[in-house]
């Protein structure tokens, strides 16, 4: 069924993501920012990475976080790869990189989105764009894709920003070159930072092997 990687972002709560990861998605993220709803404290931190995440990337969601606090989080194995969620500047992504983190930056699109931005961010490993609104993320609601489309992104990147698992269909069918994994939060939830099952599940559903056999 899936034609690019799953992210799931805004996890907190032990028994949920023991539950989700069962189902194997490609990353998990968490919010390590404390004006979220989905904030996840130090000490959850130090509970929820005792579990087995398998083959599972764990992500860290910062925004406008010094370097040296993203790093001590880094040195007590929260997460393989860094997410800058705020307007961190170029040298922020340079640091993380020379000590040889993994880097997504985001950026928040709306209908005035400059794509010029992009290049002055050339050493993140990936772009997310999420929809610019009243918070850094998790607003539950999609940005104009065709603002992609025209920016021809170069670099491989997340789609996030409202997406549903209705979605999936519609954003395989588009020609989005570099498009690598979509980003999915406040859609699966029951409430912040708790995912529901089943929707997770649909999401997650492997291929069937029938399909298209005649």
């Amino acid at each position: 069924m899936q034609k690019h990687k799953i992210k799931i972002c805004g996890m907190r709560d032990v028994e949920n993501v023991k539950q989700i990861l069962g189902l194997e998605p490609d990353y998990l993220g968490f919010i390590l920012f404390e004006k979220s709803s989905r904030y996840v404290s130090k000490a959850q931190m130090k509970e929820l990475i005792k579990l087995n995440f398998g083959e599972t990337e764990t992500v860290g969601v910062f925004v406008n976080e010094s370097v040296e606090k993203i790093l001590a989080y880094a040195d007590e194995g929260f997460f393989n790869v860094v997410q800058l969620h705020g307007t961190e500047p170029p040298e922020t992504v340079v640091a993380l990189k020379e000590e040889g983190l993994e880097v997504i930056k985001v950026f928040s699109v709306d209908d005035d989105f400059d794509a010029k931005v992009l290049s002055k961010y050339a050493e993140a490993d990936y772009f997310l764009f999420d929809t610019k609104g009243k918070s850094p993320g998790g607003n539950g609601i999609k940005f104009n894709w065709e603002v992609l489309e025209k920016s021809k992104i170069k670099k491989p990147f997340f789609l996030s920003g409202g997406l549903e698992v209705k979605d999936v269909e519609l954003v395989n069918s588009l020609s989005f070159k570099n498009l690598y994994a979509l980003d999915f939060n406040s859609k699966l939830e029951t409430a912040p930072g708790l995912k529901d099952l089943e929707k997770v599940k649909e999401l997650l559903k492997p291929p069937n092997p029938q399909r298209g056999n005649g």
